[in-house]
């Protein structure tokens, strides 16, 4: 049961590993393709909801989005209080999110290989109920 656990740590390298060989053409780093992804499969949101979803410091966050600012991918969109920012995406990072998809999915699709629907389904749901208890 515990070996599992071990399992995880011992793929994660190689897959981030490969998951950056795949996104360095496109000059962006996993962190940088994690933001993009969030704002346009989840829609815009502030650098605390996406700190706070991805269990970091909202200073990491900030500095990301930043980044993105420069790139021209993000843009923020002041609240009626101008301390809240909300991140939206430009129309070249929806460009660049779906040229990114594109790469990402042929990656993780080669991963997958002989593993079937059923046990991917199986390993959502072990993976979301131990999301769910380490944040307990």
């Amino acid at each position: 049961m515990y070996s599992m656990f071990v399992e995880f740590k011992i793929f994660h390298r190689p897959y981030a590993n490969g998951l950056q060989r795949v996104l360095s053409p496109f000059q962006m780093s996993e962190a940088q393709w994690g933001l993009i992804r969030y704002i346009y499969e989840v829609g815009p949101a502030t650098n605390s909801e996406i700190a706070l979803y991805w269990s970091v410091e909202k200073p990491s966050v900030t500095a990301l989005a930043q980044k993105l600012i420069d790139q021209h991918l993000i843009y923020v969109v002041y609240g009626t209080d101008k301390r809240k920012k909300v991140l939206h995406l430009t129309e070249e990072g929806i460009v660049k999110y779906q040229q990114l998809k594109k790469a990402v999915h042929t990656f993780q699709s080669s991963l997958l290989e002989g593993i079937t629907e059923e046990e991917c389904t199986i390993m959502e749901n072990v993976l979301e109920k131990l999301q769910q208890n380490i944040r307990r």
